[in-house]
């Protein structure tokens, strides 16, 4: 099973790439770290952004639960449970799929102190070792 130190670090890189934690950001705005879209409207509205790659930015009624739907999304990625995102994808290929932004990729994986052509399953597994489980063959 993946570590929660390892969800939430990936979480915190996503949350920086996605500009987070510059004051009156939209993910900040929105109480969603993660910039994400999946939950839709859930009941306060959604910010459109502009540009090439706007999104409807779901806005939570708070911070935690912004925060826990990042954290089920990259568990989702980071199991191989994403439909979206496959364990064969380098964190290059998601950054251009979470946000059309190459940048994306290189600040994430600076974050997690990898490379961008590191795959969601060699972060996994590393993850996995370093707990002393078995690698899933």
């Amino acid at each position: 099973m993946l570590s929660e130190d390892l969800v939430i670090r990936f979480s915190q890189a996503i949350a920086k790439a996605e500009g987070f934690y510059v004051a009156g950001s939209v993910p900040q705005r929105a109480n969603n770290p993660g910039d994400t879209t999946d939950a839709g409207d859930v009941g306060n509205g959604v910010i459109q952004t502009g540009g090439p790659n706007g999104a409807k930015i779901t806005i939570f009624s708070n911070l935690t639960d912004g925060w826990n739907e990042l954290y089920r999304k990259v568990r989702r990625m980071l199991s191989g449970a994403s439909e979206v995102y496959l364990l064969s994808m380098t964190i290059e290929e998601v950054g251009m799929k979470y946000s059309g932004d190459p940048n994306w990729g290189i600040n994430v994986a600076e974050s997690l102190g990898v490379q961008p052509t590191t795959t969601l399953a060699e972060i996994a597994q590393a993850d996995l070792q370093a707990q002393g489980q078995e690698t899933a063959t």
